[in-house]
């Protein structure tokens, strides 16, 4: 039996999660049952992480243990005929016994696109189209103040069963891909439900205004949801890479 580590790019749109869910598809279960098809043997597999419903990745990395003689490189094209067209293994490589996908894994980053726009721009459906008019240089030192070491819990849902709020953001950046349009890239080494997509409100809701910005010390000292934006949606949300 060896373990193998896996990197994985999905387009969440048509899954409701990664997780598998007991009357939902999920990519998990896609996932599982092209393994399984393939070596001819129930395989599960474990993830970096979960990501919700609508949510998609390109770097998801995911381990799973197996007595395949099929060469570990071969294995993202032996599945590509088990798998639907918006899941796919990109690479695959044995890993030590000790591996392990979420507990081995150090930091990851996610990607948030944005699109500022009052009208509906079809060619950019995978951006939070916000009908606001921002100011690019709020965005930017709001994104800055929440970089660091801080208590979290007010960029948190309700839904979970965490005890620890404390995470640190490595880097946070704006980048600008087009006009009106733009990335936020975060780093860290965990993020809490939902917690990249209430950053993402929270820091638009102060780029236009609604919120100010001192909201966010507020937040870190009282841990209180009630104070920050809205929760962006996941569509635009992407896992790109996770780090061991």
């Amino acid at each position: 039996m060896a373990r193998y580590k896996c990197i994985m790019e999905y387009d969440g749109e048509n899954y409701a999660g990664f997780q598998i869910q007991p009357n939902a598809l999920t990519v998990q279960e896609c996932t599982e049952k092209a393994l399984s098809d393939l070596f001819g043997v129930a395989t599960k597999i474990t993830a970096s992480g979960r990501t919700d419903s609508g949510v998609s990745a390109r770097g998801q990395v995911i381990h799973f243990d197996s007595y395949t003689e099929i060469a570990e490189d071969k294995i993202p094209f032996a599945l590509k005929s088990f798998l639907p067209n918006d899941i796919a293994i990109i690479s695959c490589a044995k890993a030590n016994d000790e591996f392990h996908a979420r507990f081995s894994a150090k930091a990851k980053t996610y990607s948030y696109q944005i699109c500022i726009t009052k009208i509906n721009r079809p060619l950019y459906k995978k951006h939070y189209q916000y009908p606001y008019n921002i100011d690019l240089d709020l965005l930017n030192a709001a994104l800055l103040k929440i970089k660091g070491k801080h208590n979290f819990k007010a960029f948190m849902s309700s839904g979970s069963d965490i005890s620890n709020f404390e995470r640190e953001i490595y880097d946070i950046e704006l980048i600008k891909t087009a006009n009106d349009c733009f990335t936020i890239k975060i780093t860290a080494n965990g993020f809490l439900y939902n917690m990249v997509r209430i950053i993402v409100g929270t820091a638009l809701d102060i780029a236009r205004g609604k919120i100010d910005i001192a909201n966010l010390d507020k937040m870190f000292e009282s841990g209180d949801r009630n104070l920050g934006g809205h929760t962006a949606p996941p569509e635009p949300l992407t896992l790109e890479e996770v780090f061991y």
